[in-house]
């Protein structure tokens, strides 16, 4: 049985957490920039 390398998951788990919160973000920014553009 292989030990997983704890630096492999660090930088995994890191690299899902920058990816899934710019995907959040965009996601929020577009939402607001069409709320934006529907008031006005």
């Amino acid at each position: 049985m292989k030990r997983i390398d704890k630096n492999k998951v660090y930088a995994f788990i890191g690299r899902v957490v920058v990816y899934s919160s710019l995907y959040i973000g965009a996601v929020v920014f577009g939402m607001w920039a069409f709320c934006q553009n529907t008031i006005y």
